[in-house]
């Protein structure tokens, strides 16, 4: 009986003293190199992976401490992909809680409302460095736009604007999937309901949204411009909107004349009748809202005063008055 007393108090030493040493392991620097480390983790990768590196690199003295470390904790399949920077003299187990917690080392991009997709990998390739011809490419790639849930053909439209921490090295494929999976948090079931309450799909909801996005410049009167764009087409009338047709010329913002309100494109809203096939841009939160809940409205037509904001008319005549006092003010 003393014997196995014994034995059992010499292993609980040894785990103890097995425990304490893997614990001084863990907690104590090993002599790293002195750059830190920049460390892009992939989605995906596995612990072993990501402890092996760590190890190579000089940075942790034994992976298979980190691994059961990691597992101990409940960390093993928390590790966050991403960028991260990893400091000299930091220890196993802050390194752990860094790559838990997703403390990554980012930048700041921002993409604001009403962009194209053209536009917004400008902006892409600027801020982190991702190509924007594949950018591109990806982005109107249907398959890419059904594999990350969005009801279309491309993703003109849906990648949400908003300022996103974005790390370098990202790939267009991972950029992609942060911008819509911002649009399809903003989509709720309440506004699905919204939506078929208004007897339209949510790609039709986005398209309206996207011209009401390019129409209004004076944030109150967005949802008075989705209130006219309503009228227009319970009555089935044209919706006339000179953003859809420069949209379809492929050149946002350019100055039309008379010749190109007839130019043979799916989106132009002065030939052809109802909403053009999908978004010009990318909507904000605002005109999706706007698109979803107009003012009611007696108006059916509106002009720009040149200033940013709107007049807005009942009738045709009245419409032309309006028409006819701005070309006066600018002469």
């Amino acid at each position: 009986m003393k014997k196995l007393l014994l034995a059992v108090v010499l292993l609980a030493v040894s785990a103890g003293g097995a425990a304490l040493w893997t614990a001084h392991q863990l907690s104590t620097p090993v002599d790293s190199p002195d750059d830190a480390l920049l460390y892009i983790i992939e989605p995906g990768t596995s612990l072993s992976e990501v402890a092996a590196r760590l190890e190579e690199e000089g940075f942790i003295r034994h992976a298979g401490l980190f691994r059961i470390r990691a597992r101990l904790e409940g960390a093993d399949r928390g590790i966050n992909a991403g960028r991260y920077e990893i400091e000299p003299g930091m220890d196993a187990a802050e390194i752990l809680d860094m790559l838990v917690s997703g403390r990554t080392t980012t930048d700041r991009v921002t993409i604001p409302e009403g962009l194209t997709i053209q536009e917004t990998a400008r902006i892409i390739q600027a801020g982190i460095g991702v190509d924007s011809t594949g950018f591109v490419r990806l982005a109107g790639d249907s398959a890419v736009a059904h594999a990350l849930g969005v009801e279309a053909n491309t993703l003109e439209g849906y990648l949400f604007p908003a300022t996103y921490d974005f790390y370098p090295e990202m790939s267009a494929e991972e950029v992609l999937k942060a911008m819509t999976d911002r649009y399809r948090s903003t989509i709720t079931d309440a506004y699905r309901t919204r939506a078929a309450e208004l007897g339209y799909t949510i790609h039709e909801i986005m398209t309206l949204a996207s011209i009401v996005e390019q129409e209004a410049r004076v944030a109150v009167e967005r949802d008075t411009i989705s209130g006219v764009f309503h009228n227009r087409l319970e009555r089935g009338m044209l919706l006339e909107a000179d953003p859809t047709v420069q949209f379809g010329i492929g050149r946002p913002n350019m100055r039309l004349y008379e010749k190109h309100l007839s130019h043979p494109s799916p989106y132009n809203t002065y030939v052809r009748a109802g909403l053009p096939p999908g978004p010009i841009c990318s909507p904000g939160a605002a005109s999706i809202h706007a698109a979803l809940y107009p003012r009611e409205v007696p108006y059916l037509f509106f002009v720009a005063r040149g200033d940013g904001s709107h007049i807005f008319s009942r009738t045709n005549r009245e419409h032309n008055r309006a028409r006819a006092w701005v070309r006066r003010q600018q002469r």
